[in-house]
């Protein structure tokens, strides 16, 4: 135990140092590089599954509130409730506020689970710092584990992310040059002392369209590649394809109106999926979601959702 203050230390100030070396390659590059895509975005979102493959298919049944108070002037409350079994519902209380330049988050869920999130997204300039906790439902304070830190450094062309969470630091860095993105992240596990392979990914924006490949390790055997491009303003159409096992999924949303839209996907598995969406009043909203499976068709999932402003 009294080792844990002394590596937490260390490795928060990995996340810094990694931080400082991206600020020194980005400052002696910006002025050479155009950024067409706003500015380099993390990790996290460079190998995301596009947006068309991802959201709104939710099959579960469940209504959402909402509602903004005063409470320390600025405070944003969500309820969830969710319909688990025939004869059970689950439900979770989000709250959301500014405190003395953090951003807090706060939940508690129907087990009495408490997580809470603490952001100060300007600690410097292009530093944001992260701190998050959970404390089960029953548990007592002193069985809180150690809190996950995470840190995000942008800096002209680049963005460089880390994350400590118990024995495991994530690295992760992409850079932005024109119409190209390129990105790396490794893990180093200080229980064992080992670095992960590192894994590398690429996109290619053109216009209206864009191109991502992703190599997980060195051996080559693990390539996931997406592809989305939006064909007109009502529609956008994305397809993935992964080496490890030939998995691949194709999908489609379309707008119908200013109001609502469907969209459908289908996997190599034969999942297929399709989500409605119709707004009905400003901030509200209904949505549907079907799941079936196309190898047993009465192997299927239906959900109706609600959320109210």
């Amino acid at each position: 135990q009294a080792e844990r203050p002394r590596l937490f230390a260390t490795m928060l100030r990995v996340v810094f140092v990694c931080a400082a070396a991206v600020a020194v390659s980005a400052s002696s590059s910006s002025g050479t590089l155009r950024l067409r895509g706003g500015g380099p975005i993390t990790w996290g979102k460079l190998t995301g599954a596009p947006d068309v493959l991802k959201e709104g298919y939710d099959t579960s049944s469940k209504i959402t509130v909402n509602k903004g108070c005063d409470i320390n002037g600025d405070t944003q409350l969500k309820a969830v409730f969710t319909r688990a079994t025939a004869s059970s519902i689950m439900s979770k209380l989000t709250a959301k506020t500014k405190m003395q330049n953090l951003d807090i988050e706060a939940s508690i869920d129907q087990t009495g689970t408490i997580k809470g999130e603490a952001t100060y997204p300007d600690i410097s300039p292009g530093l944001k710092l992260s701190v998050a906790g959970e404390l089960e439902g029953g548990k007592n304070a002193k069985d809180i584990p150690a809190p996950k830190v995470s840190g995000e450094f942008v800096k002209d062309n680049m963005c460089a992310t880390a994350t400590i969470e118990g024995n495991s630091l994530d690295v992760g860095g992409v850079v932005e040059a024109g119409e190209v993105l390129l990105g790396a992240t490794t893990t180093y596990d200080s229980g064992s002392g080992k670095l992960s392979d590192p894994s590398f990914a690429g996109r290619y924006k053109g216009d209206g369209f864009a191109l991502t490949a992703l190599l997980k390790g060195l051996k080559g055997d693990d390539i996931v590649g997406t592809y989305t491009q939006s064909v007109n303003s009502d529609l956008d159409v994305a397809g993935s394809f992964e080496t490890s096992g030939n998995k691949f999924a194709v999908g489609a949303a379309y707008k119908l109106d200013g109001d609502s839209a469907v969209r459908g996907k289908l996997n190599s598995d034969g999942i297929l999926n399709v989500g409605y969406s119709r707004s009905t009043t400003a901030g509200s909203s209904v949505n549907a979601g079907l799941e079936v499976n196309t190898n047993d068709l009465d192997n299927r999932k239906l959900g109706v959702s609600l959320t109210i402003q």
